[in-house]
This record gives C-alpha cells, structure tokens and sequence, in this order.
C-alpha cells in the first residue's frame, strides 16, 4: 500500500486549514430563541434593543412572517446602533455575506470590531479571520492572533480550531504539537467538525499527544460522519487495512473512500484506486452493498 507515502504528503498540506483562515464566508450569526412576533414588534416600537435583535433575527429566518433580509438588516441596524453587541456581529455579518445590505467589507470589520471590543466571542473569531485576510482591514497576522485567543478562551470552537492549526504549522509564531492539540480537542469535544480530523491525525502520529492509533480512528469516524472528505478518507483507510484497532472492513472502507472522493478529496480518489486496481480485493455483492450504503449516507446529508 501507498499509505505512508500519502499521508507525509498529507501532513503538509490536509493541516493548512484554509476553512478556517482563508475562506470568504463569514461564520454563522449568532442563534436566538424563540419569542413571539407580537411581542417583538411591541419591544422595537418601545426601541428594545434586544425586542429589535429578535425581530430582525425572525425576518431573516422567515420565522412567522416572509422572510426579508432588507427587513432583518433594518432591526438588526437599529439594535447594533444601541450597541447590542450580538447585533453588531450580525449586522458585521449581514455586510459581510451581502444580506439585505450591499455586500461591504469595510463596514463589516467595523462592526465586529465593535462587537469584539465589548468581548463578543464569535466576532472575536471573525477579527481574527478578516485581519488574517487582510479583508476589510489591513492584513495583520499579529492581530488576528490575539483576537483568536480571546475568542478561543471563551470557548469559540472555530477560533480553537483555528488557533490549533496555526500552532501545528507555525504560523502562530512557534510550532507547537501540544498546544496544536490541546486547542483542537477543545473545539472536536464540542462537535467542531473542522478540529476532528487534524487531532486525530495528531494521535495517529504521536505528535503533542501520546501516539494512540484508536483515539485516532474515534475522531476521524467523529469527523466521517459529520461529512469531512478528510476524515473520511482517514477513517476509510482505516477501515480497509485494519488498523487502529478499527476491524478490516472492506465495505467500510469502500463507503467512506467513495464519499471523500465524491467530494473531491485527492487522498479519497488516491485510494479508490486501490480499488480499481485490485490491490483491496473486493467483491462484487461487497462494492453493491458499499455503494448502497454511500447512497444512504448521501440521502441522509440531503435531508439535514
């Protein structure tokens, strides 16, 4: 097998972690309860900051009435400009995304600065994000370190995982397996998908962490399942050798092969072929049954 080949490839570059650096959208707003519309409507008209949040949050979900992003930018506006600081990370968002406002990065980063500067963890994150880019601000890594420790000591999954990676390539300034580790466990245990399959690559190899090949498999099955081309591609191979202590399976290994190569994963089209070229021998009912369970998983995906 070509294993080991591939995967010193894939310590270099499967790491990079550009979703979390380097992507152009911004992270999801922040999520509210539920309240009814009337009571909502009777807060903005008293000018609530928060009755206005609320409301402007249920126009942009559509929840009981059409949904209107122009209308859910209106009181979103009119929240941030009390200083809501979870409006103005909307509202930061809303620009960012071009939703009910015209798409402007500047006016973005102006407002999640203002949100991050009263401790808003999720625009927190998102300074760190735009100065690393250097997107709406001038590009400053120095910065978007510091907002990504203050968000990921809040507990910020995304600045966690985003901070980890930073540490395991050395562009947090030092290169660090142990706090590589330790960020990215703390966002993978709160259902992070982007932190679970770089920390089981760090168990995998031993790197910061003891080596432990089933901690490995178990957050490379996490990330699997919650559709990671990465870990699927991790956890398949895996499965089609039979190693960390994850019993030899070729329909396993089939399925999730297939579902990271059907996202484009280069690792899981790199090891179909072992597949196609009959060094995983496989049966035809075994790849019917694989392929029957990929359409499942697919469905299922489809659904959420």
């Amino acid at each position: 097998m070509f294993r080991r080949a591939v995967l010193y490839l894939f310590a270099a570059v499967v790491l990079v972690w550009t979703q979390a650096c380097t992507s152009g959208e911004p992270p999801q707003p922040h999520s509210v309860g539920d309240s009814t519309v009337q009571a909502r409507l009777a807060a903005s008209e008293r000018g609530d900051a928060e009755g206005e949040y609320l409301l402007g949050k249920r126009y942009a979900r559509g929840d009981g009435m059409a949904q209107d992003y122009a209308k859910a930018a209106e009181y979103v506006r009119k929240a941030a400009e009390q200083g809501h600081a979870k409006a103005q990370n909307d509202l930061g968002a809303m620009y960012a995304r071009g939703e009910g406002v015209r798409r402007d990065y500047a006016e973005a980063a102006k407002w999640y600065r203002k949100a991050a500067e009263q401790g808003d963890p999720l625009a927190q994150y998102s300074m760190g994000r735009i100065s690393w880019q250097g997107r709406g601000v001038p590009q400053d890594k120095d910065a978007a370190l510091g907002w990504y420790r203050k968000s990921a000591e809040q507990n910020q999954a995304e600045a966690q995982s985003a901070l980890g990676n930073l540490y395991f390539t050395g562009e947090a300034g030092e290169q660090d397996y142990a706090k590589a580790a330790q960020w990215l466990r703390k966002a993978a245990e709160q259902g992070y998908v982007g932190a679970m399959n770089n920390l089981g690559f760090l168990y995998e190899y031993g790197l910061g962490v003891s080596r432990d090949p089933k901690e490995a498999a178990k957050w490379y099955l996490a990330g699997a399942e919650k559709n990671d081309p990465k870990a699927q591609a991790n956890y398949g191979v895996m499965c089609g050798e039979g190693t960390g202590g994850v019993p030899r399976d070729l329909v396993q290994g089939y399925k999730w092969l297939k579902l990271s190569a059907l996202q484009g994963d280069p690792v899981g089209k790199k090891y179909m072929l072992d597949f196609e070229n009959g060094e995983w021998a496989i049966a035809t009912n075994q790849v019917a049954e694989a392929e029957r369970l990929v359409q499942e998983f697919r469905a299922a995906q489809r659904r959420k």
